[in-house]
């Protein structure tokens, strides 16, 4: 049974946007596990207790975000630093700015497009899992499926050319050439910063022109407290992990790249969205390992 751990809290994570709460929803469907005299499917068992308790959290969690102090973003899933299995295949639904639009969905449509979309599951078995009829089921992925195209970011560039242009970036931001900023990023780019009050910048910042000046101000601060880039990914999309000289992290910058310039940036550093990411834990601690197909 802990051979289904791993799928578990990759159905989690993506419903919930937090390691700490999946590991907390799929603890809670193992005990229930443990506490039933006799149960026919183990996976059917705890996928479906797994799924309609991150139901139950993620309307919870809404309403906390409510008074949520800035804009919230998810916990980034840098893919140097949790374990993900078939990264060509699912890495895309654990990029920031996918989650960031799996939010508009409501609970019920996140977890039919993600065990439908993601995980491969039939709206029989979904409709099962879920307390719902398949003909239910379908027309919430309907929505689900309009809602994500209307708003899913487009990977058109080839991973090196996106890795290629965040190194451009990082060079002109260090630099403070203003000019070659501006050039790297689209003219409605916008920047997104999650501190949760402890950090960071209370509202987005957008257009080119006041994104480069932010960015080459927060630069600058960072270089005076001896701040280091290390270029990683989130969900196979380029992204920076900065990082103190002990090593540990203090915020992710997570890009989207379309035709060629970064329309859009959303930076983690509210520490306790980090703390999974942490030089000396990192390695061990579990993370949203996938295993797609049942």
């Amino acid at each position: 049974m802990e051979e289904l751990r791993p799928l578990l809290l990759s159905i989690a994570y993506r419903m919930l946007g937090s390691f700490g709460d999946a590991e907390d929803v799929v603890q809670e469907a193992y005990l229930r596990l443990h506490r039933e005299a006799a149960v026919d499917s183990p996976k059917a068992f705890l996928t479906t207790v797994t799924t309609r308790l991150a139901i139950d959290q993620l309307r919870s969690a809404r309403r906390q975000r409510e008074t949520y102090l800035g804009p919230w973003l998810p916990e980034p899933a840098v893919d140097e630093y949790v374990d993900l299995a078939d990264r060509a295949a699912l890495s895309d639904s654990l990029s920031t700015a996918f989650l960031v639009v799996l939010e508009r969905l409501s609970p019920d449509q996140r977890a039919v497009f993600l065990l439908c979309d993601v995980f491969g599951y039939s709206y029989d078995e979904v409709a099962g899992i879920i307390a719902k009829t398949p003909a239910a089921c379908r027309q919430l992925a309907v929505r689900a499926r309009r809602r994500i195209a209307d708003n899913r970011p487009r990977y058109d560039a080839s991973p090196q050319e996106r890795d290629e242009l965040v190194r451009r970036f990082v060079a002109a931001a260090e630099d403070g050439e203003l000019d070659a900023l501006v050039d790297l990023l689209a003219p409605d780019a916008t920047f997104t910063g999650d501190g949760g009050g402890k950090g960071g910048f209370p509202r987005p910042v957008h257009d080119a022109g006041n994104v480069a000046r932010m960015l080459i101000g927060a630069f600058g601060k960072f270089g005076g407290h001896r701040l280091a880039f290390e270029p990683v990914h989130v969900g196979g999309q380029p992204a920076l992990r900065i990082h103190d000289p002990a090593d540990r992290t203090v915020a992710i910058w997570s890009f989207v790249v379309t035709e060629g310039l970064i329309t859009t940036i959303h930076g983690v550093v509210n520490p306790d969205k980090l703390t999974h990411l942490q030089a000396s834990e990192a390695p061990a601690r579990p993370g949203p390992t996938d295993r797609p197909r049942r």
